[in-house]
């Protein structure tokens, strides 16, 4: 059959399996990543599978993309229902996956991580059926998982992840780095995409500070401390994610100046981001949470890349020598705040906002460094990766 598709084939010996639970409709960060990826290349050489979320919100599939669901969570309905039907689905999930292997003949399989349950289930079934995969890590394994009940899974899993998978892909330099140093495990970085031009600047910045994504362990402190700094200087604090008012609450995050946005579009979500006046990303310092240090020290948050395209300035809160940090400092495309003081913070902020056009440079070079993120760039890398 002919290919009507203009753009390149995932692997050119045969079809690809793309495996990962985020993907549309979910509307996690990792799923934006893997669709901003998948939509580089003719959908006719790949299949994905997933899962579905009831109750979840719900974002849009791409069209022409054969999607297959293999797992239902309930974690947005009940979690004790969630653990009972997960425990199940261990049954069913490797039987639907050979079911579909038997119907594609993938010529490869990548899975996308990071869910641990998923790694674990889909790495064993391809090797059984003995076709090559490449892990898509877009967190460390045990560093991640290394306070939790899972580490002993986690170990064994990244031992087979280490030693079978074909090939091994990471979200950033920072993982890639890692890896190598502490394992001597070769890697490469298949970044998230930034598929649009970056925004024009927009000098009419509302009073008003944005945050992308998930608040969970690896940065609710330093959020807790940003909205506290926010709110001592009457500055507006959107939030865009899929946790509630009252669950934020939990965390320590309230306020009157706090508004809770989602965006069923993404040309709604980059507009927003170019009129904020600050764009906030923020990490915790090993010593007050329970996570690794080496988990935390690698992050790359996946909004990175869309803070970096908006034309506003980007406001960092966390340890300087993170990776993430460093990106910032190396490439002069943010500010960095180590202090924890919320006194100190709010200051900071207040001066940022009182002499925003100093920052200027800041943003301008902020889109230069999307070249890192081009489409062009990732899908050579991912080409170069599964066609060797």
């Amino acid at each position: 059959m002919m290919r009507t598709s203009t753009k390149p084939a995932m692997c050119k010996k045969g079809k690809t399996l793309f495996l990962s639970i985020a993907y549309p409709p979910n509307p996690t960060a990792s799923a934006v990543v893997h669709r901003q990826l998948l939509d580089q290349f003719d959908p006719e050489s790949f299949v994905v599978l997933s899962a579905f979320f009831p109750k979840a919100k719900k974002a849009e599939v791409p069209k022409q993309v054969r999607l297959h669901f293999i797992y239902i969570s309930l974690e947005f309905f009940s979690s004790k229902f969630h653990r009972l039907l997960a425990r199940l689905q261990r049954i069913s999930i490797p039987l639907l996956l050979k079911l579909y292997i038997a119907r594609v003949k993938p010529a490869t399989i990548v899975i996308g991580y990071p869910d641990l349950y998923w790694l674990d289930i889909c790495s064993s079934v391809a090797l059984k059926k003995n076709i090559p995969f490449t892990a898509y890590l877009h967190d460390t394994i045990v560093e991640a998982t290394y306070f939790g009940p899972s580490r002993q899974l986690a170990q064994q899993l990244q031992e087979r992840i280490f030693s079978t998978a074909q090939h091994i892909a990471v979200m950033s330099e920072g993982m890639r780095a890692l890896y190598q140093k502490k394992y001597g495990i070769d890697s490469v970085s298949w970044e998230h995409i930034y598929p649009e031009q970056p925004m024009l600047f927009n000098p009419e910045k509302e009073n008003r500070a944005h945050w992308s994504g998930d608040v969970y362990e690896v940065n609710y402190r330093s959020v807790v401390r940003l909205n506290k700094a926010l709110s001592k200087n009457g500055m507006q604090f959107s939030i865009s994610n899929g946790k509630s008012k009252e669950q934020l609450q939990t965390f320590g995050i309230s306020g009157d100046h706090i508004s809770k946005v989602f965006y069923p579009q993404r040309s709604e979500y980059l507009k927003s981001l170019s009129t904020a006046k600050i764009l906030l990303l923020a990490l915790n310092y090993s010593d007050e949470c329970q996570v690794h240090e080496d988990e935390l020290s690698t992050i790359f948050s996946t909004k990175t890349p869309e803070y970096l395209g908006s034309g506003s300035l980007i406001v960092y809160h966390g340890p300087s020598h993170y990776f993430l940090a460093k990106f910032l400092l190396e490439h002069d495309c943010g500010v960095v705040i180590e202090e924890r003081d919320e006194d100190l913070i709010a200051e900071k902020l207040q001066h940022i906002c009182n002499n925003y056009g100093d920052y200027r440079n800041k943003i301008s070079n902020a889109m230069k460094s999307l070249a890192i993120f081009s489409p062009e760039t990732v899908t050579k890398k991912v080409i170069n990766t599964l066609n060797v």
